[in-house]
């Protein structure tokens, strides 16, 4: 078994048993204590702390949780992905665990599947035992919509957690179900996509039947200065159409990062696409365009854009 170290253990929201708790204090109450919230029976958080965190700080304390309940459980799917910090989709209902001759099924907030794992396929992250990242991609993808494969597996790439040959071979030792799909999800996969935006865009793109566009290019203003997009799609004559996914932190990132105001960010950025608009077109969208493709439809072929081949309406990654 490999162990894995986690960037981000130090950011942990601490869970404690309810004996714990009162072992320190004969007298407490964690239910009715309000600086403390039950994540699950018998497990409790700094209420503060709990409310405070990210989404998967939130699902990582759900995790802990289930670690301090249970002996020696794997962590699976969705829920591995979030140890390995990867992109998993918005929070899911339950816990995935593996492995083990458990009966399958869901209990106590926690999914359960009794697949047998091999060596390989567990790791050490901490003190946790949890699937590979390499597994974990692979079932995601074979569960899920491309949407959530693709963007975990695009991360993964990124950050070269995994390759694609890696993904593959764990994909050998799993079951039929999504192997297509999964396999198609590999194969999409691309280490140049730079968010989850980024990455459900590829796919709704794909989806939508237009052509694939170039990822992160350098284009000149007409200033002369150098800019990098997220995408560029070429194949249109004179004018290229530069494409940008718009997260509803996005302004705010750009602040923090350039230590200015948001409102400059923003008038920069303005400043930035009249510069790039002289010899481009320029198309924005955002999360609810890509949760409704029609809206994102609209957005391109408003700017022209041709498709390649139909949509793939009910697309399944086959």
């Amino acid at each position: 078994m490999t162990a894995v170290t986690s960037a981000t253990a130090g950011d942990l929201v601490e869970v404690r048993r309810r004996r714990a708790l009162v072992g320190l204090d004969p007298s407490a109450q964690p239910d009715r204590d309000a600086s403390l919230a039950r994540v699950r029976r018998g497990v409790y958080a700094p209420a503060e702390e709990l409310k405070q965190a990210d989404r998967r700080t939130r699902y990582l304390s759900r995790i802990q949780a289930v670690a301090l309940m249970r002996d020696q459980p794997i962590f699976a799917r969705e829920s591995a992905l979030a140890v390995h910090e990867l992109p998993f989709g918005l929070e899911p209902d339950h816990v995935f665990t593996a492995g083990g001759a458990r009966t399958a099924g869901i209990k106590a907030g926690v999914c359960h599947s009794p697949v047998a794992l091999d060596e390989a396929d567990v790791v050490q992250v901490g003190e946790l035992l949890v699937c590979s990242a390499a597994y974990a991609l692979a079932d995601v993808a074979r569960r899920r919509d491309p949407l959530v494969g693709v963007a975990a597996l695009d991360a993964a790439l990124r950050a070269q957690l995994v390759t694609r040959d890696e993904v593959l071979d764990a994909l050998s030792r799993q079951g039929p179900r999504g192997r297509r799909r999964a396999a198609w999800s590999v194969e999409f996969a691309d280490a140049d996509a730079e968010s989850v935006g980024e990455s459900y865009s590829r796919v709704r793109v794909h989806q939508l039947g237009f052509p694939a566009p170039e990822l992160q290019p350098r284009v000149n203003g007409l200033s002369g200065k150098e800019y990098r997009t997220d995408m560029r799609w070429a194949q249109r004559g004179d004018r290229p159409l530069l494409g940008e996914f718009d997260g509803a932190m996005k302004y705010g990132v750009l602040a923090n990062e350039a230590g200015i105001a948001g409102a400059q960010a923003l008038a920069d950025e303005k400043a930035r696409e009249d510069d790039l608009r002289f010899e481009n077109d320029f198309a924005r969208w955002i999360w609810d365009d890509l949760m409704r493709p029609s809206r994102l439809d609209a957005i391109l072929t408003g700017h022209g854009l041709q498709r390649e081949r139909p949509p793939l309406l009910g697309f399944d990654g086959c």
